[in-house]
């Protein structure tokens, strides 16, 4: 585990202005052809009945940590796509987050791209390549293209904010953990699109005071209602709830007091909520519009 300060060290340095836990530089990401975009009007057909697991997804330019669970091989299944934090990989992602035994006892696929930058996601720019390795997703696993959804932890979750604001015609939902909320630019999705925020409220990396607004602007971009509604979850997590958004679109926000940033996902578990249960719950309800 890395010490505090070489965390703030590295976070400095991200342009995304986030960090995450601890962890290696990324993987090799060799370069790939442009895919041709699927839509997302429909169900993808089953062209594949795809493997269990594979780290090189064939034509993506991310090198990819793709889980097949034998539930979501014989009909389009939906995917998330898992983002990591700053200084990670795809790989220490599937490890913090333990999506990977939840999309087993859900039926769905997920696949944890590691970036192009050593450990980092550059924004806008990296953009084209999370694109094409969706698409070449899409090519080998059976993918509801009306069930794709984005999740990422700090550096991530920023990079996931970015594709959701810029791209809502291809992702249903996204769920960010203590999300980078510097250097984003505008988000002005084509759709309102769902979106859970889960902060710890004393997270020293990512302050927790600007994090209420962030949300709040989200649900006014999706025509929520002004006024969430507010429930205790435990003694120490907060819910908040959006009503009235446009398409059947949910906003919420979880607070989880005292919480901090590297130590968010544990945090959530030892306060009896199952970040990777808490967030297919959140995804499994939306799609995008027929």
């Amino acid at each position: 585990m890395r010490t505090l300060g070489a965390v703030v060290a590295i976070c400095a340095a991200l342009i995304a202005g986030g960090c995450g836990s601890s962890g290696s530089t990324a993987r090799s990401t060799p370069g790939a052809p442009a895919a041709p975009a699927r839509t997302a009007t429909a169900a993808s057909a089953c062209v594949s009945t795809g493997r269990g697991s594979t780290s090189k997804v064939p034509g993506a330019p991310l090198d990819t940590i793709l889980r097949v669970p034998a539930a979501a091989r014989a009909k389009p299944a939906p995917l998330v796509l898992a983002l990591h934090f700053g200084s990670g990989t795809g790989a220490q992602m599937e490890q913090v987050t333990r999506l990977t035994p939840q999309a087993r006892r859900s039926g769905f696929v997920v696949a944890y791209p590691s970036s192009t930058s050593p450990g980092l996601w550059a924004g806008a720019e990296e953009i084209p390549a999370v694109m094409r390795t969706l698409s070449a997703i899409e090519r080998v696993a059976c993918i509801d293209a009306r069930r794709v959804y984005l999740t990422g932890i700090s550096n991530g979750g920023g990079m996931a904010k970015v594709l959701a604001c810029r791209l809502a015609d291809r992702f249903a939902g996204v769920v960010l953990f203590a999300p980078a909320i510097s250097g984003i630019g505008d988000c002005k999705p084509s759709r309102a699109i769902s979106m859970l925020e889960i902060h710890g409220s004393a997270d020293p990396l990512v302050p927790y005071a600007a994090i209420p607004g962030v949300v709040a602007a989200w649900a006014r971009l999706d025509g929520c209602s002004p006024a969430p509604r507010s429930a205790s979850l435990g003694s120490v997590v907060t819910r908040q709830r959006w009503h009235g958004c446009r398409g059947g679109a949910a906003v919420e926000h979880l607070r989880l007091a005292g919480g901090k940033h590297i130590e968010l996902l544990p945090e959530l578990r030892a306060a009896g909520v199952d970040p990777a249960r808490t967030a297919w719950r959140f995804l499994a309800p939306h799609r995008l519009p027929a």
